[in-house]
């Protein structure tokens, strides 16, 4: 292509380094006047670089905890704040449950950047495909659908827990007898893949004891291109797309091929007249939504299947390490719970969810509390509908994002009393906390998986503190006598990734068990 000489000239006059930081400096200076004097949300609170920029938002969300920066900005700023130019955090629980009680706030749009896999109940931002696989897998996940597999869960769960923490006592050489040092964490992580694979897999997963971590590898490589594709849709195009095929498209190729193998493999025990197993996999197949009688395509069982497994395992696991790190650190608690566990069954019961709920309320609450104050979910982007909306007297246009922070709605002080304390007593008989908690999500888009998260947390609970004593090792940094500017235990710090995890599992997550008396 020929370029005339104005054309040359006006380029070259272009990208004089001088006429470059003019430019850049002219458009900071209408960014900072537009913020300040034009934009819709100019006189909302929040930070002034929030304003001109969602570079720092990026920023917080790969290099820091989010949960923590909401919550800190949260009290700095009040109830909603400017999060990006065209996003806003909300943060109390009132708010929180307005906005996600209606399919009118759809998704972010970044969820339909995944392209390697079919729609899903975690993906779509279609209201009708939501609610059709509500209505097909609703019973599947439901308390009584699951309450069907909990020997299954049982098996893979806390009985193989158990055995494997029996043997680390076993074999134990460095703390005397009938001692052992474990890491809850790799543990429980294990563990949660365990029970749902074997549910949905239709075959028995032991990798907490046998070491065979090839799902939890899959797992990985599924949601960080996942995530990926989520954050940097560019990833999808040539040169950076074969570049994440080579890093991570075989693994989850591989993934989406053991799946295809699962459902084939139950086609041909079905075909031989065998009963159908009680699990995940037979259940998703047979589900129907009983509006349209359409039944799930075994494409859309699979994914379906893996969806549960990438959002359903790290979400107990993470939250069964919350739960022991904080009755470590409150051991006043800690002795509360034991106590309840050790009064209501025998010291080799095996204790199932049933029994947990009807025994245990104070064990229960400890979960609530854990949820509550170490939320594993960090924020639900949502978009604002047409006609815009007003929270807290203040106007969010249509096409704007919000942030609904579950962090910080459930650390707010209108609702929750010493917010920060880890105290159970506030979800004992009290169904206002338990609908003011925001960890699982609320209203048509709750958390589908949300009973067997209880499910694995009370049995899991219940069992191990009922046959294991706990305490901190020697070397602990984070103990009841570590005590942060309020006076309360500092809680190990935690870190994004598929869930707010701890950030030093290694060096933060480790207990010293022994066999009860």
């Amino acid at each position: 292509m020929h370029i005339t000489p104005i054309v040359a000239a006006a380029i070259e006059w272009a990208l004089r380094p001088s006429h470059i930081c003019a430019g850049i400096v002219a458009y900071a200076a209408w960014k900072t006047v537009y913020a300040l004097y034009f934009s819709p949300l100019r006189n909302m609170p929040g930070p002034f670089l929030a304003r001109l920029s969602s570079l720092p938002s990026l920023i917080t969300g790969l290099t820091r905890c989010t949960n923590d920066d909401m919550v800190s900005d949260c009290e700095e700023y009040g109830n909603i704040y400017v999060m990006e130019p065209r996003k806003v955090a909300v943060c109390h629980p009132e708010d929180c449950r307005l906005i996600l009680s209606s399919y009118s706030y759809v998704k972010d749009t970044l969820y339909e950047n995944v392209d390697f896999m079919e729609p899903n109940i975690f993906l779509t931002r279609d209201a009708e495909l939501n609610k059709q696989r509500r209505r097909q897998i609703g019973p599947t996940l439901s308390m009584a659908g699951l309450l069907k597999m909990e020997p299954t869960i049982l098996a893979a769960g806390v009985q193989q827990l158990m055995a494997k923490w029996d043997k680390c006592i076993e074999q134990s050489t460095t703390l005397g007898a009938n001692a052992a040092r474990v890491c809850y964490y790799y543990d429980m992580t294990l563990m949660s893949f365990d029970i749902i694979s074997s549910l949905g897999f239709g075959k028995e997963h032991r990798s907490l004891t046998t070491g065979d971590k090839t799902i939890a590898h899959w797992v990985e490589k599924t949601f960080a291109l996942m995530i990926i594709q989520m954050v940097l849709p560019a990833v999808k195009r040539w040169p950076l797309r074969s570049l994440a095929d080579r890093l991570l498209r075989k693994d989850v190729d591989d993934f989406f091929a053991f799946g295809w193998r699962a459902i084939n493999e139950r086609k041909q025990h079905l075909a031989k007249g065998l009963a159908k197993p009680v699990d995940v996999l037979q259940s998703f197949i047979d589900a129907e939504d009983p509006e349209s009688k359409v039944k799930m395509t075994s494409s859309q069982v699979i994914t379906e299947t893996i969806m549960v497994l990438l959002s359903g395992a790290d979400t107990s696991s993470t939250a069964l390490a919350w739960t022991i790190h904080l009755l470590m650190i409150y051991p006043a608690h800690y002795k509360l719970a034991v106590n309840e566990v050790r009064r209501a069954f025998a010291k080799d019961q095996l204790i199932t969810f049933d029994m947990a709920k009807k025994h245990l309320p104070y064990l229960e609450a400890c979960i609530y509390e854990s949820l509550r104050l170490c939320p594993v979910s960090t924020n639900l982007p949502r978009i604002i509908p047409e006609g815009g909306i007003t929270l807290r007297g203040h106007y969010i246009p249509e096409g704007f994002s919000v942030a609904v922070s579950t962090a910080a709605a459930n650390k707010n002080p209108d609702t929750w009393a010493n917010p920060h304390l880890y105290d159970p007593t506030r979800f004992i008989d009290n169904e206002s906390s338990r609908r003011n908690l925001m960890t699982l999500s609320s209203g048509v888009r709750i958390c589908p998986g949300r009973h067997l998260v209880m499910v694995e947390m009370m049995t899991t609970l219940a069992n191990i503190l009922n046959r294991y004593d706990f305490a901190l090792p020697a070397d602990a940094l984070f103990t009841p006598t570590n005590l942060d500017d309020k006076g309360l235990p500092v809680i190990m710090p935690r870190t994004n990734l598929v869930a707010m995890i701890p950030k030093y599992p290694a060096r933060d997550c480790n207990v010293v068990i022994s066999k009860r008396p």
